[in-house]
């Protein structure tokens, strides 16, 4: 496992919701305290069983939005998208009761962990800041302060925005030990090591390595000074990350090197054993021995780290389709250095239906985020419906007072004096227009309302085929990946029945290189679309190279630039450099998004 996968794995540690005591109600902080020990020891179903009793025994909306908040957070940790967001939902419902501004800050800081999790970094960005103003001048949650500018360092971070990145994870590293924190004060440095590390792989300056490793060691140091206090997957990815480097980085020998790693990894199997830490970093772990393994050139070892790393996973019961299937490919690369083809062969087919497990499973937390999109675009679209109908019903109810105003002062001016009737009854008959005139303008407004709603249903309809062709192009492009891989195994047993095992080394080379045949892509989008590439060539100002049609058929499909640069094998700044070169070509205006503009196109 590469230390880039470790340092992946780290963030998404650091954004799952760092509890903490800090809360003035002495029942909610005692609660809160505990779940905050419940998650060091990584055991999340007892810290929401923990918080599920304390829900019940308050109606504080203060309390309640505290402990909402934390249990939406939990849950999106787990995947368990949708029923994240209705807690979400009950936290902004009682933080709009709540009294004290930091249960709107921890409301804000929900939504903002769940809008990083659907990859929405500017939502994140908006929400995270509209939380730490609610905190300016407050001091009484620094945890919230604390993971509201972890947020917006991760948001930063998707854009590259070194700046801003180093900015926010600074402010984390000062909040953490103003909260005296060791867990968050660990996390911080192992954040602040893991920018030093994305600057190295850019410039290759070794300064930027030094740094890296520097701040590993101040995050295991304070494992060793407060070894109670930071939590199993906190230490195991430091210690992961430490042996990482000596893997990949130390310049030393190599057994030296190993000799140090290992006993990092000693540490984090003593954790993992403990069950103190999430069972998918026995990966990491056994990953970076085989890597020993193999830099000694003992591949049969190396093989025998990543089968104790399946067993590892089995034994735990989890769904860990995607790291299965990275071990099963390099499983299958080192029988083929050991020219064991059949063995190979076995465990490429057992890659291929792990990758279509992790297809199928990320397609259901596709459609949860798609649901939760359309629910919260339907919730917006409803509250400006019902602000519109409260100032009509405001308006009107200042109309009807006028009214009744108006006639009380004609009653008493014509009670007045007979000399005035004359007078009162033009001052009526202007009324009586008055009223006539606001009935045809609420009939009006009535009938717009009535559009309004009318487009409403639209929109909704509008939105439901949106998502109809969003799992019709996913499962199009999963179905070509497949039926790809397919013919590569009936052409290897093909070979293997005819006895000749001569060229199957070759196929297996060629599959690596080539993950997807983009003329398939290219026919399957035609019989959808017979004149999409022949359009898009008419629509371009300069000639469109073969390239160019292939990266407009993957942003045309919805592919991310992250997918479309693990399929072409470049990295994710030169597929968005390919796509500023192609909105030149179209001569597109700089603000236009290329990807609106493909999906737009009158294909």
């Amino acid at each position: 496992m590469s230390l880039t996968d470790i340092v992946l794995s780290l963030l998404f540690l650091l954004l799952c919701p760092s509890l903490s005591a800090q809360h003035n109600a002495d029942f909610t902080g005692a609660t809160l305290e505990r779940v905050d020990q419940l998650q060091l020891q990584n055991n999340t179903e007892g810290a929401i069983s923990v918080l599920k009793t304390a829900i019940g025994r308050t109606a504080s909306p203060d309390d309640l939005s505290y402990l909402y908040a934390y249990q939406s957070g939990l849950y999106v940790s787990m995947d368990s998208l949708l029923i994240g967001k209705k807690y979400l939902d009950l936290s902004f419902e009682n933080a709009r009761k709540a009294k004290r501004n930091t249960s709107k800050a921890v409301a804000y800081r929900a939504k903002a962990y769940l809008n990083n999790i659907l990859n929405l970094p500017d939502s994140v960005v908006k929400d995270a800041l509209t939380g730490l103003k609610y905190l300016e001048g407050d001091d009484d949650d620094l945890i919230t302060t604390y993971n509201l500018n972890y947020l917006l360092y991760s948001a930063y971070s998707k854009w590259d925005a070194e700046e801003k990145m180093e900015k926010y994870i600074r402010t984390c590293a000062a909040y953490a030990v103003r909260a005296q924190s060791p867990n968050l004060q660990a996390n911080a440095n192992n954040g602040i090591s893991s920018m030093y590390l994305a600057r190295y792989r850019k410039t290759h300056r070794l300064n930027f390595l030094d740094s890296s490793y520097h701040y590993l060691n101040n995050a295991f140091a304070i494992y060793q000074k407060h070894p109670g206090k930071v939590s199993g997957n906190t230490l195991v990815i430091t210690c992961i990350n430490l042996a990482n480097y000596y893997l990949d980085f130390d310049g030393t020998g190599v057994a030296e090197r190993k000799q140090k790693a290992f006993d990092y990894l000693a540490l984090a199997e003593e954790k993992l054993n403990s069950k103190v830490a999430s069972a998918d970093k026995w990966i990491n772990v056994l990953g970076i021995k085989s890597g020993f393994a193999k830099l000694e050139g003992n591949v049969s070892l190396a093989e025998r780290y990543l089968l104790q790393g399946l067993g590892q996973l089995a034994s735990d019961g989890g769904n860990y389709f995607k790291l299965e299937y990275l071990v099963n490919k390099e499983l299958a690369d080192i029988s083929r250095k050991k020219d064991k083809l059949k063995s190979a062969l076995v465990y490429q087919q057992k890659a291929e239906e792990l990758l279509k497990k992790s297809f199928d499973e990320q397609q259901l937390l596709n459609a949860q985020k798609l649901e939760i999109q359309y629910e919260t675009e339907k919730k917006d679209q409803q509250l400006t419906l019902l602000n519109a109908r409260a100032a009509f019903q405001k308006s009107q109810n200042y109309l009807y007072g006028g009214i009744a105003a108006a006639l009380v002062f004609a009653l008493v001016f014509m009670f007045l004096s007979y000399h005035f009737k004359l007078r009162y009854s033009i001052e009526r008959e202007k009324k009586i227009q008055q009223e006539m005139e606001e009935g045809e303008r609420r009939m009006t407004i009535q009938i717009q309302l009535e559009k309004e709603e009318q487009a409403r249903l639209k929109a909704e309809q509008e939105l439901l085929e949106m998502k109809r062709q969003q799992l019709e192009k996913e499962t199009l492009t999963n179905s070509l990946i497949i039926a790809h891989k397919n013919d590569m195994f009936r052409q290897i047993q093909d070979k293997i029945q005819e006895g000749d095992t001569g060229n199957i080394q070759k196929l297996l080379k060629e599959e690596l290189l080539m993950r997807a045949d983009f003329e398939d892509i290219k026919t399957q989008i035609q019989e959808l679309h017979p004149n999409f590439f022949s359009h898009l060539s008419e629509k371009a100002s300069q000639r469109l190279t073969s390239l160019d049609l292939k990266y407009c058929a993957y942003l045309y499909l919805k592919m991310t630039t992250k997918q479309i640069a693990q399929l072409l094998h470049v990295e994710p700044q030169s597929v968005r450099m390919f796509k500023y070169r192609l909105k030149q070509k179209f001569g597109l205006d700089k603000n236009l998004d290329l990807e609106d503009f493909l999906q737009s196109a009158d294909f």
